[in-house]
């Protein structure tokens, strides 16, 4: 009977995660009044919880919000811990932590591969002899720019130029990712191991 109730409560936590992630992008690619009733529905059903994670200052980067991430990864340990106990029939202080980081290495690792994504995009802008001036350069250029001085900073002091930076950013970045899923998927399967 509990591993039945396990199932519904993991399956729910992922359609609710599902909600969460239409809601959110929704709000990247039109305006909320253009949406009416069903965005209204989603943000009745989906604000309430992702306020919570809003009202915490540290979520929040500048002009970025990172709350709703936070707010994804709690589900994503929350539907792994009930999708545990309905196979097992328990969760071990192991298995909860490396659920935990599992969540938080996906998260990262999507930052990552969103970056590697940018910078490629970028060169190609510039190998193209495509207009600096335009929006789209722009945005990149101002998303890209902070990470790429704290990158070129870890190996010189001296100035760059933009596109060894952005050679320089995209070797590391994904050094960073292949290197850290690999660390990370061993740590999660010790973690998981363990008997505690």
């Amino acid at each position: 009977m509990i591993k039945l109730l396990m199932s519904i409560l993991s399956a729910l936590v992922s359609f609710y995660t599902l909600i969460i992630v239409v809601r959110i992008l929704l709000t990247w690619f039109s305006s909320p009044l253009g949406y009416g009733r069903v965005y209204f529905f989603l943000t009745r059903i989906t604000d309430p919880y992702l306020n919570y994670f809003r009202q915490f200052s540290f979520f929040k980067v500048g002009r970025f919000d990172f709350s709703p991430v936070a707010a994804l990864i709690a589900l994503s340990v929350l539907g792994n811990v009930f999708h545990s106990i309905a196979l097992y029939g328990r969760v071990t202080l192991g298995s909860l932590v490396s659920f935990t980081l599992a969540a938080v290495w996906s998260a990262v690792s999507f930052f990552l591969f969103l970056y590697l994504l940018m910078i490629i995009l970028r060169l190609i802008g510039i190998l193209l002899h495509s207009n600096s001036t335009r929006p789209l350069w722009m945005t990149l250029d101002m998303l890209l720019s902070p990470v790429l001085i704290r990158i070129t900073h870890l190996f010189t002091k001296k100035p760059v130029s933009y596109i060894h930076g952005l050679l320089w950013g995209f070797a590391f970045l994904l050094t960073l990712r292949i290197l850290g899923g690999l660390v990370v998927e061993r740590l999660t399967t010790l973690l998981y191991r363990l008997p505690v």
